[in-house]
């Protein structure tokens, strides 16, 4: 049997045009095709095949780092059964033209991929959060809140009596977490931002402006503390980061692009900055905020009315943002406000819904709150 392909000798980067001969015996000898040369010897069963995958061209290696590379693999088969019996030859190729088989494993795999990304990447990434030191948290913190306050942020305009008064509202609910290092800073959140209250990895948590004249009591303020003191305390934005890291590291690996790695690894503290928590976080956050009322016994509805109306703050910049020829900036409180109202009604009752998901990865507002206080 004369088994067609290219010879290499294992010395330079020469190659040429080869054939495998098979002896009844089982000796091989390659022979150049050019001049009928003899070029190597060796027994069937002393020879290292690769297996068989698909029609891609295997490799008859011979000791001493010689190979001979060929596409005839109904051949190469034969010479292996002939020569190099074994259950597992040939298992690879067999597996690989199962269309059953093949329509088994992708399932396996989908499910493999898909439970990994929504169950395993969570708890891995839950695991890792609650693992890393103190100075790590600080190093995320500090990264983010200078990126917040350089693109995000203006400084807080309320005075400092404003400030002092918050802060002795906000001392009661701290001391109830003393192993947490938490502290509340302010800023103006801005037209991008509005009111909004974040948490970040060391404990700093932001409470904008705007939140702060949304709000209608210090309990309203108090519920949200709470709810971002849960985030703190779960490790939210920790869990984040490395989630998508983890998200993005696999996705290297399956693409091969190593370039992206120092990337993600430099944007961590922008990815901190800039991601939402995902719903489950949220949740867990709410169910936080609603023990701690329960516990102070505090209304569970001061936190669903601020909610509320934050609803509709978003959902009026939206509407704003959409119209043509508006400037918000130029408008009163009350102006704004009545326009908003114009606009929802313009749009229809089924558009002016669409405040109640104000956050994409935010559970649905009015689902949410209607957790909340049962």
């Amino acid at each position: 049997m004369d088994i067609h392909g290219l010879w290499y000798n294992g010395k330079d980067a020469s190659r040429c045009e080869a054939l495998l001969r098979l002896q009844a015996d089982g000796q091989v000898e390659i022979v150049a095709q050019s001049d009928g040369r003899h070029l190597r010897e060796a027994h069937a069963s002393t020879l290292e095949i690769s297996s068989r995958l698909g029609n891609s061209a295997r490799f008859v290696r011979f000791s001493g780092g010689a190979a001979f590379e060929t596409t005839e693999n109904a051949q190469v088969d034969e010479l292996q059964r002939q020569w190099q019996p074994g259950l597992w030859r040939g298992l690879l190729h067999r597996l690989e033209t199962h269309l059953g088989l093949v329509i088994a494993a992708s399932l396996v795999v989908l499910v493999l991929v898909v439970g990994g990304a929504l169950y395993g990447v969570p708890a891995v990434s839950k695991m890792i959060a609650y693992q890393l030191p103190q100075d790590t948290l600080d190093s995320v913190a500090s990264e983010s809140m200078s990126i917040l306050d350089k693109f995000h942020f203006e400084p807080s305009q309320l005075s400092q009596g404003e400030k002092n008064e918050l802060h002795r509202a906000f001392a009661p609910v701290l001391a109830d977490y003393p192993e947490l290092d938490l502290r509340v800073e302010f800023r103006t959140g801005g037209e991008h931002i509005g009111a909004n209250a974040f948490a970040l990895p060391d404990g700093t948590m932001i409470f904008t402006d705007e939140m702060v004249a949304l709000s209608h009591s210090h309990d309203e303020l108090r519920a949200v503390l709470a709810h971002e003191i849960g985030h703190v305390a779960l490790r939210h934005s920790l869990r984040a980061v490395i989630q998508n890291a983890v998200l993005g590291f696999a996705y290297v690996t399956l693409v091969g692009d190593g370039s992206a790695v120092g990337d993600l690894l430099v944007g961590l503290p922008v990815l901190a900055t800039t991601l939402s928590y995902s719903r489950d976080h949220e949740t867990e956050a709410d169910e936080f905020a609603a023990r701690y009322l329960d516990k102070m016994g505090i209304d569970r509805q001061v936190f669903v009315d601020l909610m509320t109306r934050l609803g509709e703050t978003a959902h009026c910049q939206h509407l704003l943002d959409e119209a043509e020829n508006v400037e918000p900036e130029q408008l009163s409180e009350t102006e704004r406000l009545q326009l908003c109202e114009k606009l929802a009604e313009e749009q229809g009752d089924d558009e002016s819904a669409q405040w109640l998901d104000y956050l994409s990865t935010h559970p649905n507002l009015e689902k949410r709150l209607e957790d909340f206080t049962h």
